[in-house]
């Protein structure tokens, strides 16, 4: 056993003894490393990637074209880099409880959040539910770049239509800014619900999610405004 292979031996056992939690950013993009080179030295490899995105985090968003440009870094590494979030927002979505309930914007938030994990641009989803609140279906309107996504209402009431739904959830993310709704987000809102009440389904909630925060427009102002049909629906 040369250096190196003594060196991810202390790696290995100090990450089962401790965890994750105690390691530095470079420290951790090292074990990631380890998973695309059997062999040899990821540190320097590991400290380059870093260098060139700022954290660790914002390596795991590159895209993968970026990612292929640190030296060091092949096709291999690259995808193990990109299946990292991936994975992540994978063992999130199916921990949660299929059958539960959605009869609170907690419970909402805990089923949509992984929808949104490691995202960099903007996903709008809708949720199908039976008069139980029992979930029928998830499914995913629209994906866009950046902060933009657009959100078909015909789309969104042909699916609610299918699943036999009695009541729906949407849900998108803002994955660079506030949670607060914008103005074409009170519009578009506004545009769904009263598309669903001509086939008498009813707009539950819309969530909106970012990195570290939810907005519920149910648990707002923002819903019973735009049910009442108020021009204040603004931020």
């Amino acid at each position: 056993m040369n250096e190196h292979e003594r060196h991810r031996q202390r790696v290995y056992k100090r990450f089962l003894r401790e965890g994750l939690a105690g390691f530095e950013e470079h420290n951790a993009m090292e074990f990631l490393l380890f998973l695309a080179h059997v062999r040899g030295d990821t540190n320097e490899i590991a400290h380059a990637v870093i260098d060139r995105f700022g954290s660790l985090s914002r390596a795991l968003d590159a895209p993968y074209e970026d990612l292929i440009t640190v030296k060091g870094i092949g096709p291999t590494s690259a995808v193990v880099l990109k299946f990292i979030p991936q994975m992540c927002a994978y063992y999130l979505e199916n921990k949660t409880k299929k059958n539960e309930k959605l009869n609170s914007s907690e419970r909402m938030a805990d089923y949509l959040r992984p929808k949104f994990f490691g995202k960099t641009t903007e996903e709008f989803y809708m949720v199908a539910l039976d008069e139980k609140s029992n979930i029928l279906r998830c499914v995913q309107i629209s994906a866009g770049t950046g902060n933009a996504t657009s959100v078909a209402a015909s789309k969104i009431v042909a699916e609610a239509v299918k699943a036999e739904a009695a009541a729906v959830v949407l849900a998108h993310n803002h994955p660079r800014g506030s949670a607060m709704p914008s103005a074409s987000d009170l519009c578009a809102t506004r545009a769904v619900m009263n598309a669903l009440e001509t086939v008498g389904v009813t707009l539950l909630d819309h969530l909106i999610f970012t990195e570290t925060e939810y907005l519920s427009f149910a648990d707002s102002i923002y819903l019973q405004r735009i049910r009442d049909g108020l021009p204040g629906a603004q931020r």
